[in-house]
């Protein structure tokens, strides 16, 4: 039984969609077309047909040329602009496409996307988690939806790394935005330690006792000790952050993030969680992250009241 070829077409070729069309026809995948409005538009001695060139890819004037060649299509746009592309598109689109959104959009965006395909194609939310110059195809990508599958099954074997992470339009993007606060929330707060050891001169000490710590254990076990050490010693922890505020101010450095530190502490404190668990760290996050929400959900109910 012969299996179809994939026709695949990209809606934008920024710098992903050409790592990832020339990683895929290195792979075995071969003609991959893409339209995007600079492509579109450039003249031929412009670096994006090289680009294209590079990667094996056939520039297109349309959209609708896209939707016409391609029955997987994977729009890399900025995420501001994943909506309006997609209501260009749209009427090129049938029940034969797979439209696979992988911008960073809200997951707002994301259920509306679906709404808007509802019955007229299939959709797909993905959501690319690292740098696709560095890793190209090898990428962690997660989808969503209920053609997920589809769309893995069609590039997985051209070794595109996509994990299905739900059945629901959003659960990709909403992985990739919530990661996106503890990664960049992360950055603030190294920017914010390392500002203070500099001024006080023990930068690369400081980096080196941190990266022993992190280095030194899986860093599932390193989420364990953070969210359930919380739950038992927030309170401790507040008068230690308050130190550290003092000190950071003394230096002249920011203590934007201690103080949100400080205050979450104080929060989590006051939800009596060294009580609920009798002073003993519990075994998994989910206890300490289902009495969280209980108890936040409580606290509101109790105020609308």
């Amino acid at each position: 039984m012969s299996v179809e070829p994939v026709r695949l077409g990209f809606i934008g070729f920024g710098e992903a969609a050409a790592r990832f069309a020339k990683d895929l026809n290195a792979s075995g995948l071969t003609g991959i077309v893409a339209y995007s409005r600079t492509g579109a538009n450039a003249p031929a001695d412009d670096p994006v047909h090289a680009t294209a060139a590079a990667a094996s890819v056939e520039l297109l004037k349309t959209p609708r040329a896209v939707c016409e060649r391609a029955s997987l299509i994977v729009s890399l746009t900025p995420g501001s602009a994943a909506l309006p592309a997609l209501r260009k598109i749209r009427r090129h689109l049938n029940a034969g496409h797979i439209y696979v959104d992988a911008s960073t959009s809200s997951v707002k965006d994301m259920e509306r996307a679906a709404e808007m395909l509802d019955g007229s194609a299939r959709f797909v939310d993905a959501a690319v988690m690292d740098a696709v110059p560095i890793d190209g195809i090898r990428v962690l990508t997660v989808a969503s939806g209920s053609h997920a599958e589809d769309f893995r099954s069609l590039l997985a074997p051209y070794g595109m790394n996509i994990k299905v992470v739900g059945a629901k339009p959003g659960a990709a993007s909403a992985m990739k935005l919530l990661r996106s606060v503890c990664m960049k929330g992360l950055a603030a707060l190294l920017l914010e330690s390392l500002e203070g050891a500099h001024r006080y001169g023990i930068t690369d000490v400081l980096v080196e006792d941190m990266a022993r710590f992190i280095d030194g254990r899986p860093f599932e076990q390193v989420v364990k000790r953070f969210i359930c050490g919380t739950a038992i010693h927030a309170g401790r922890r507040v008068h230690e952050t308050s130190e550290a505020i003092t000190l950071l101010r003394a230096l002249g450095a920011s203590t934007r993030m201690t103080r949100s530190t400080r205050a979450m502490l104080q929060e989590i404190a006051e939800m009596g969680l060294r009580e609920r668990f009798d002073a003993q760290e519990p075994p998994a996050i989910t206890p300490v992250l289902d009495a969280i929400v209980e108890l936040k959900r409580a606290k509101l109910n109790a105020i609308e009241k």
